[in-house]
């Protein structure tokens, strides 16, 4: 069931300038005035400023078959009598004709209104003493704005109540400070889900020709457009600014009258708050370049064109636009967004947003920025290695560097497989063919004769004879370790189909075999195994396996130089190892958000230091 509150400055009683000559007491003579309410054709006959707002809400809530539950009165010493902590000692009142006497103003006041709208009798009127010290009054707002706030939050019950709260504030009359505490408690109310109905306002004849209730509910809203316009520009996040538009993304529709500039505004907002939350990394640079189409749209509508709740917002306008920067920037290639939209999330704190989105798109930077990629004789091996953990080649190409290289040699053997068939099986030597090739061919060519007259071995040339060699020692593999020489494998009576079917098919097939090597015309070598839970060991053979691809067998080039190459390299390495524990939360996960700033930052250093050396090279 609905709580329906009201908070109001109870303002003192108009008073005489003599006091009561029976009572020595203060005296007020009622005189009444009407008051133009939201509701009803009957103006009310207000005294005091608080009467009309609370007779205003009375009403307004009697039309739903509601009434009020609590009303708090922010009531200084002078009005509260002293069994309620005040300093007033009565109060006389003449109210048409009749001569009353009450305990204090406050119990007069709480008098009228029950009499006035009988709807109140049930209805728990609870003075909040003001406490005002000018050498403390800071302080003084603070403690009774957290004491106001949990007297509330109490009386409405467990947080589970709360949402079901309704606030209506009466803001007529009171120092300024009271405003401005009052305000303050209905930020706190409303972010623990309780909700601002009404900001009434009584004005006395100056805002219309005659006395009336208006409800200044959006000048609060304010507020809740500045945090919206704050938390999109401090985290990305669009939810506040689109609840004070009451802004539907799924319809594109506003409960406020507000151009279609705004909406796209809007919309693209909404778009980028998604896709930077949910860290969607391949959304994020188009939903930024919409963003900056939409912002450019909206400040082009003519300043008659505008709404005033648009006039609203262009004063955010220059905020959004500085809080984004460079990110909205005109540019063809949204890569090059990539390290700003990076250090974006750094600066806002969004750390694990900054982790992922350096994790998939620094390698593209490193690849872009020629800081290492591959040489072109072997790009499309790269640029056909994607998966779908890792659907750009560039990332692939970083982080599983040795899938490159496998590429590669199987683009060897599938290129080369058929022309050792015909140099082995048929003597055909295409011109310009690797070395190899010319040896399979002899091989071929020796085989009948070496069959017949083994003795004849000990002239065979030497790369003829090496591949006899190679083929028995893949026999040996085969066979359990039992020896075999090239004579025994002359003498065996399917020598020649071993010999097809290892040079042809096992050993060619192989990963890292050296047949492929020759074929290449590149030094032999072999990588190190990287599968160490030890993350330095890991960092040391992937290091050595970069250094081997770029000096030994030269498939990837840098132009920044080896050193800082590898110093790239090593910044994202870490990176990436430490991002995985943290997506994980292992126990092995100690690190906190300074050290995650670091590596970030490192790895951004390292980039930018080697892309500068890149362009002096070039």
């Amino acid at each position: 069931m609905n709580q329906n509150i009201a908070i109001n400055f109870f303002s003192p009683v108009r008073c005489e300038k003599d006091p009561d000559a029976e009572t020595g007491l203060r005296i007020s003579v009622v005189r009444e005035g009407a008051f133009v309410l939201e509701v009803g054709s009957e103006p009310f006959p207000g005294f005091q400023t608080n009467e009309a707002p609370l007779a205003n809400v009375v009403d307004l809530l009697a039309q739903k078959r509601e009434r009020l539950h609590r009303v708090y009165c922010l009531v200084t010493p002078q009005c509260l009598s002293a069994e309620m902590g005040g300093e007033d000692r009565g109060l006389v009142v003449e109210e048409h004709g009749q001569r009353s006497e009450y305990p204090s103003q406050f119990e007069f006041w709480c008098s009228r209104m029950k009499r006035l709208r009988p709807a109140l009798v049930e209805t728990d009127f609870i003075p909040i003493l003001l406490h005002y010290h000018e050498d403390t009054l800071i302080e003084d707002i603070e403690s009774q704005v957290a004491s106001l706030t949990e007297r509330i939050k109490a009386d409405a019950g467990g947080f589970a109540e709360w949402h079901a709260c309704h606030i209506y504030a009466d803001i007529t009359g009171g120092a300024r400070y009271v405003t401005m505490m009052m305000t303050s408690v209905m930020q706190f109310l409303q972010y623990d889900g309780m909700r601002v109905e009404k900001m009434i306002y009584a004005d006395f004849k100056t805002l219309s020709l005659e006395n009336r209730i208006f409800d200044v509910h959006g000048t609060i809203d304010v507020y809740k457009l500045v945090a919206g316009a704050d938390a999109f520009v401090s985290y990305g996040i669009s939810r506040t600014i689109e609840e004070y538009f009451d802004y539907d993304a799924e319809s594109g529709s506003s409960g406020k009258p507000i151009s279609d500039a705004l909406k796209g505004v809007l919309r693209a907002m909404h778009t980028f708050s998604d896709a930077i939350q949910i860290c969607q990394t391949g959304n994020i640079p188009p939903a930024l370049s919409a963003l900056s189409t939409a912002i450019t749209i909206f400040l082009d509508v003519p300043e008659e064109d505008r709404t005033v709740d648009d006039r609203m917002f262009m004063q955010l306008i220059d905020t959004i636009t500085e809080g984004y920067g460079e990110l909205l920037g005109e540019t063809e290639d949204e890569a090059s967004r990539y390290v700003l939209i990076i250090r974006w999330c750094i600066d806002k704190g969004l750390l694990q947003q900054a982790m992922t989105l350096a994790t998939e798109w620094i390698p593209v930077c490193f690849v872009r920025q020629g800081i290492v990629y591959p040489v072109s004789a072997y790009m499309p091996c790269a640029e056909r290695l994607v998966d779908r953990m890792h659907p750009g080649w560039m990332q692939n190409f970083i982080i599983n560097s040795t899938q490159y290289w496998n590429a590669i040699q199987k683009m060897c053997v599938d290129t080369y497989k058929p022309i050792l068939t015909d140099a082995l099986e048929h003597g055909i030597v295409p011109e310009g063919a690797p070395s190899l090739v010319l040896s399979y061919c002899k091989l071929g060519q020796t085989f009948p004769h070496l069959r017949e007259n083994p003795a004849a071995i000990r002239t065979l040339p030497e790369d003829v004879l090496w591949l006899y060699e190679l083929v028995c020692a893949q026999v040996e593999k085969e066979k359990d370790g039992q020896r075999w020489t090239v004579p025994e494998l002359l003498q065996d009576a399917t020598a020649w189909d071993r010999i097809k079917s290892k040079l042809l098919n096992k050993i060619l097939e192989k990963k890292n075999n050296p047949l492929v090597f020759r074929l290449l015309g590149i030094q032999k070598c072999k990588f190190p195994s990287g599968s160490s839970d030890d993350l330095d060991r890991r960092w040391a053979a992937w290091a050595d396996t970069w250094t081997k691809m770029l000096e030994t067998i030269k498939i990837v080039q840098t132009d920044c130089g080896r050193e800082p190459m590898l110093s790239c390299l090593r910044a994202y390495f870490y990176l990436r190892g430490q991002r995985n524990q943290v997506n994980h939360a292992t126990a092995e996960n100690t690190l906190g958000r300074r050290e995650i700033v670091d590596l970030l930052d490192n790895v951004l250093a390292e980039l930018s230091a080697a892309a500068s050396n890149s362009q002096e090279e070039r």
